[in-house]
C-alpha cells in the first residue's frame, strides 16, 4: 500500500486537497465526478473511486437502501438539505426500523412522510436548509422563554407546540456538536467554534432542555406566581449574557442563585405541601439557570 503525502490548500472558506494524478486517470475521474468520502469514528477518512452499493442520486433526490446505516444516512442527508429522500428495500421494511424512521422524521422540522408502501418510504424536506450551529442555540434559548411565557399566560396548546419544537432543535443541536466532535468537520458551512466550546454548547443546550422539559409538566399556581416570575426573569437574563457574549451579566447572574435559593426558603414556610414541592422544582430551573451562566 502506497502512502502519500499532500499539502492542505486553502479555497475560499474551505481546505482542499489534491489526488493523485495516476489514481483520477485510473478510475477515469474528472472535474465534475462524485466521490463517496466515510467519515470513520477513529477520525480517519476514505475515500473510494466507487462503492458496491452507492447511493442513487437524481437531482435533489436520494436514494437510501434500508438496512442498519439508514437513520443515521437519513439524518446526514436531512441535515445536508436534500428535498427529497426515498428509503427503499427488496424485502418489506420491518415494523420496528419503519417505527423508528417515522419517529426520527417526527423530531426534524419541516420534514414529513409523503408516502409509505411496504418496500419504501419517501421522505420530503419542505425548504428546510443548514442551520448555522449558532442560529440553532439561540432558536432553543428563544423556544424555552416562549415556554415560560405561555404557561404564565395559561396557553398550554403553544406550550406543548414550543416544547415540541424545542426537542426537534435540540436533536439538531446533538447532531452538529457530536459530528464536529468526531470527524472536525461542521454540518453547517455557516458554523466556527472549536471543541472546547462545542462542548460548552452542548453542556449549556443540555441544561435549557432540561428547563424546557420541566416547563412542560409544571403546574403554575397563584400561590408560587412571583416566584415564577423571578425565576423567568432570571433565565432570560442568562439568555441575554449569552446572545450579547456579555461576561460580566453572566458572572452577576452566576452570583444571583443563591440569593434565590434563600428567598424560597422563606417563601415555602406559608406554603401547602404541593406548592412547596412546585418551589422545589423551580428550584432546578434555577440552579440549571446557574449552571448555564458558568459556560458562556
Amino acid at each position: 500500500m502506497d502512502r502519500l503525502y499532500r499539502k492542505l490548500q486553502k479555497l475560499g472558506g474551505s481546505l482542499v486537497i489534491s489526488l493523485p494524478k495516476n489514481w483520477t486517470k485510473n478510475y477515469d475521474l474528472k472535474a465534475g465526478s462524485s466521490l463517496p468520502i466515510e467519515l470513520r469514528d477513529d477520525g480517519t477518512l476514505t475515500i473510494s473511486p466507487k462503492t458496491e452499493n452507492p447511493d442513487k442520486i437524481i437531482g435533489d433526490e436520494v436514494v437510501l437502501e434500508a438496512d442498519q446505516y439508514v437513520i443515521w444516512e437519513l439524518l446526514k442527508k436531512s441535515l445536508a438539505g436534500l428535498t427529497n429522500i426515498v428509503i427503499t428495500s427488496d424485502k418489506e421494511i420491518n415494523k420496528t426500523l419503519r417505527r423508528d424512521i417515522r419517529r426520527y422524521v417526527n423530531r426534524l422540522p419541516n420534514t414529513e412522510i409523503i408516502e409509505e408502501t411496504k418496500h419504501k418510504i419517501t421522505i420530503q424536506n419542505f425548504g428546510y436548509k443548514e442551520i448555522p450551529t449558532k442560529k440553532l442555540i439561540k432558536r432553543l434559548l428563544d423556544l424555552v422563554a416562549n415556554m415560560f411565557e405561555d404557561l404564565r399566560n395559561d396557553s398550554l396548546d403553544e406550550l406543548h407546540y414550543n416544547f415540541e419544537d424545542l426537542r426537534k432543535f435540540y436533536f439538531i443541536l446533538v447532531i452538529h456538536i457530536r459530528t464536529y466532535l468526531r470527524t472536525g468537520i461542521y454540518i453547517s458551512s455557516n458554523s466556527d467554534f472549536t471543541p472546547l466550546e462545542a462542548m460548552d454548547y452542548r453542556m449549556l443546550c443540555e441544561k435549557n432542555q432540561e428547563i424546557g422539559e420541566i416547563l412542560e409538566k409544571f403546574g403554575l399556581s397563584e400561590g408560587i406566581l412571583d416566584f415564577y416570575k423571578e425565576t423567568e426573569q432570571y433565565f432570560n437574563e442568562i439568555r441575554e449574557a449569552f446572545l450579547k457574549k456579555d461576561d460580566k451579566l453572566a458572572y452577576y447572574s452566576w452570583l444571583k442563585k443563591d440569593g434565590l435559593f434563600k428567598k424560597a426558603i422563606g417563601i415555602m414556610e406559608n406554603l401547602e405541601h404541593d406548592e412547596r414541592d412546585n418551589i422545589n422544582i423551580l428550584l432546578r430551573i434555577v440552579q440549571n439557570c446557574k449552571d448555564m451562566a458558568a459556560l458562556i
